[in-house]
């Protein structure tokens, strides 16, 4: 089986070999005809269906650089950091996009923002106004539902381009249902059985805009968001005569004003960007039970400031030259409480008040020394002040990279990259936090260091029959620093805090397949899998022996099935993911999370015509389980033994979607 696998891939690849002349640019062209079968609605619709490609929403840490996703509109990385990019992707309609270029190793003239690969969606450039109705909701089997609306304007009249949304957004957790709750006393061996049920739901609102204008020979932008995300949770436990509850009310605001410029500037193109961000997240637990009333709230407020210039530079049409500078300001102040029967309980580190001062140099080369041949290769210089009440601490991090591709042919290419990466510090981490319904309250951690990564890459990428393609990559990541939780001992009792526990590594696969079906009769077809297995390991702080690092899933898998069928207008899809499982290894406390089994998703998607939209999607159909099963220590896991095992499972509920999107 193996030999007729590995034939196949051979024979592909020397069909392509033999078709096609290496592509000196690295970019492979997928114009808005190559989407015509599947009447994509958004250019996120385009996005996912672009061969051998998977999208990265990006990351959520402090500062610019490091958070991009893998997508760029029009060249240029999206300015906000609340306004994510699958929601920006998904208020640009697909009749407006023009293009989608799968730029694969580096490009002349594109900041990849530390990608191997980015898809570019390059959209037209003619006069339009278009306005988008979307109206959306969830219906689970209990009957309760979460609707959401939005309304989106686009208006481009020559180099200029207006853009505004509002939007109704809610939040839910797939999790929601009815279960069991055991808690079991290991001394003498007795179980306490509850019958549970668990509620989750938010409703909130966001409104955005962006306004892009012709400027000094360049180009400038600007834009805003605003945002409030509530969030509520209910846990009841129902067992005779001794009932209770935990209730969770969590309040998320951001606004954000972003201001970006590209322009040339005599014999270079200078790109500048001044970002400003507020935040306010309130989260209000509280636990009732008979003699044990708790309550935990906590505010942090933040702030983020960053100013970054770019300068790039083409000598010749082999090589661009690019340097540049990033400066931030941090600030996050963190309150919190803790009572216990009325009584308060001293928390370490219950509030926070710190500071970040960063500052970052990089410069980078992009070389084209043949056209099979690419060499990227750079390093950023990364110069911090971290201060809170107590102390100041320095650091400074050199973040070399390289990236060498391959492209034998056009449609394969093979990369190799070495890269030093910073983890980013979450302050949230330097104040106390709480899970009533699960680990407790914990300690914060105002020592904290950022974990450092030197990684190393293979990856191969080959596209065949049009619409297919398979890519595999072998990362190998040697880690100092390893977050993940330590023990903190006071007056008032042991907590686990976030915390540097020493050296470890993490081995990752990752497979993915595109396999266009219309070769064996399937007309419109498309299989797509991805395969990810992860290993992990660092010594136990607790126990002295080897283990996984914490919140680290070892393995994944995805499937999805779709058929574009143009004589109904639609398109239907299947989605199978076999869940996930992940543990957590806190000093006092060991837990394991898993989802079983199959999460499977039903779709269906109906386009009279291209402003019209119908969809209709029955989703966990499976039915998942989600169980987290979590042993409390007497003391140190390692020199103590387990005095009390609880396991929380709930089954969660299949929900119904519906969406209608009216185009005008």
């Amino acid at each position: 089986m193996r030999i007729g696998v590995v034939a196949v891939l051979t024979a592909l690849m020397c069909s392509a070999a033999a078709a096609d002349t290496p592509d000196p640019s690295g970019v492979l062209q997928y114009p808005a005809s190559f989407f015509a079968t599947a009447r994509p609605a958004t250019a996120y619709d385009m996005i996912s269906r672009v061969p051998g490609f998977v999208f990265d929403d990006g990351a959520s840490a402090r500062g610019f650089a490091g958070t991009a996703g893998n997508v760029l509109i029009d060249g240029q990385r999206p300015t906000s950091k609340t306004n994510d990019l699958q929601a920006i992707l998904y208020r640009i309609p697909a009749s407006d996009v023009e293009r989608i270029e799968l730029i694969r190793g580096g490009a002349q003239g594109i900041d990849m923002h530390g990608q191997s690969v980015v898809a570019n969606v390059v959209r037209k450039t003619t006069a339009s106004t278009q306005i988008v109705v979307d109206i959306t909701n969830d219906i689970w089997t209990d009957g309760h539902m979460m609707p959401a609306a939005s309304v989106q304007l686009t208006h481009r009249t020559g180099a200029a381009t207006y853009e505004f949304a509002i939007e109704t957004s809610n939040s839910y957790d797939d999790s929601v249902g009815h279960g069991f709750y055991n808690v079991t006393d290991v001394a003498s061996a007795t179980t306490r059985h509850y019958d549970m049920r668990y509620t989750n739901w938010g409703l909130g609102w966001m409104t955005t805009g962006a306004a892009t204008v012709p400027l000094w020979g360049g180009q400038f932008k600007a834009n805003f968001t605003a945002q409030d995300s509530p969030d509520r949770s209910t846990n009841t436990y129902l067992s005779s005569g001794d009932d209770f509850l935990i209730t969770d009310n969590w309040d998320s605001k951001r606004g954000e004003i972003g201001l970006h410029w590209t322009g040339p500037i005599a014999n270079a193109e200078l790109e500048t960007l001044v970002l400003q961000r507020f935040g306010r997240d309130t989260d209000y637990q509280v636990q009732d039970a008979i003699g044990d009333f708790e309550t935990f709230w906590q505010r942090n407020r933040t702030m983020e400031s960053i100013a970054r210039a770019t300068v790039r530079y083409r000598p010749n049409a082999a090589l661009t030259l690019e340097s540049g500078w990033e400066g931030a300001y941090n600030q996050l102040e963190g309150v919190s409480t803790y009572v216990v029967n009325g009584s308060d309980v001293a928390l370490p580190s219950a509030n926070a008040n710190v500071n970040e001062k960063r500052t970052e140099l990089f410069a980078q080369a992009v070389w084209t020394i043949t056209p099979q041949w690419k060499l990227e290769a750079g390093s950023r210089f990364e110069y911090s002040v971290i201060s809170d009440e107590l102390q100041s601490r320095e650091f400074f991090y050199p973040k070399p990279h390289v990236l060498l591709s391959w492209s034998p042919a056009s449609e394969t290419q093979v990369r190799l990259r070495a890269e030093r990466v910073l983890g980013q510090l979450d302050f949230s981490n330097f104040v106390a936090s709480s899970s009533l319904t699960s680990t407790g309250v914990g300690a914060g951690n105002p020592n904290l260091a950022p974990d450092r990564h030197w990684q190393y890459e293979l990856a191969f990428e080959h596209h065949f029959w049009e619409k297919g393609a398979i890519s595999l990559s072998l990362l190998h990541e040697d880690i100092s620093g390893v977050l993940d939780y330590i023990p903190v001992v006071t007056a008032s009792g042991s907590y686990s805090a976030p915390g540097n526990i020493g050296g470890g590594h993490k081995n990752v696969v990752d497979l993915e397949t595109t396999l266009p079906l219309d070769k064996i009769g399937f007309t419109g077809g498309r299989f797509k899998t991805q395969t990810i297995w992860r290993l992990t390991g660092v010594r136990d702080p607790a126990t002295g022996e080897t283990r996984r690092i914490s919140g680290v899933r070892p393995r994944q898998f995805k499937t999805w099935l779709t058929q574009d069928i143009e004589s109904l207008q639609s398109t239907w899809s299947v989605f199978v993911f076999t869940g996930w499982n992940e543990g957590s290894y806190r000093p006092f406390l060991q837990s394991e999370r898993k989802v079983i089994p199959t999460y499977i998703e039903l779709q269906w998607d109906y386009k009279p015509t291209p402003q019209w939209m119908f969809s209709v999607a029955a989703k966990n159909v499976g039915r998942f389980s989600y169980d987290n099963v979590t042993a409390f220590y007497s003391g140190l896991r390692g020199s103590a033994a387990p005095t009390e095992i609880t396991e929380f499972n709930v089954k969660s509920q299949a929900r119904l979607y519906v969406e209608i999107r009216r185009t005008f």
